[in-house]
């Protein structure tokens, strides 16, 4: 065991910052750091290396252990969470992503007048609404949708407009 007598200030100043170490001692052992006077009077501040070093290891595993709960309790918050919403966000963004495929496929076909049909998707199941001038555009734009990634069933709502009838206005 090391002990230093060190000057005033400077043990003032250590003890500010070592004091909290000192309460880290197994009971009935004296603390890492000891104040007291040497035999002229003057105060005196005793550093037991040994034991800061081992307190501060100790705290270190302290801290360590706390750090590891917590990345513990972080990763099953998440996982709860992603049980809770996840398969939610996974069917909004994939009746989103239906339907941004079966309009595209819409617009890319030279028959189907895709301006004026239009698709929503609920839980993988496309409906087509709007108006079109032919029962072949209705039945293309159904068969389009029908061979689309992820669509489970399709309810076509398009309507044949009868001849010379005007367009619906755009939504």
């Amino acid at each position: 065991m090391r002990t230093t007598a060190l000057p005033l200030a400077t043990a003032v100043l250590l003890a500010t910052m070592i004091l909290p170490l000192a309460g880290c001692s197994r009971p009935g052992e004296p603390g890492a750091v000891q104040a007291g006077k040497d035999a002229n009077g003057d105060p005196t501040i005793h550093i037991d290396s040994d034991k800061v070093n081992r307190n501060l290891d100790q705290a270190g595993r302290e801290v360590k252990r706390q750090a590891q709960d917590l990345g513990k309790a972080v990763q099953e918050g998440a996982r709860k969470a992603d049980e809770k919403v996840g398969p939610v966000v996974r069917e909004v963004l994939d009746d989103a992503g239906i339907t941004a495929k079966v309009k595209a496929k819409l617009l890319a076909d030279p028959e189907v007048k895709s301006t004026q049909i239009f698709v929503d998707t609920v839980d993988g199941r496309v409906t087509l609404n709007g108006q079109v001038s032919s029962a072949d555009q209705r039945a293309t734009a159904e068969r389009l949708a029908t061979h689309t990634d992820g669509v489970k069933a399709v309810v076509n709502q398009i309507q044949v407009a009868a001849p010379g009838q005007p367009a619906p206005p755009q939504r």
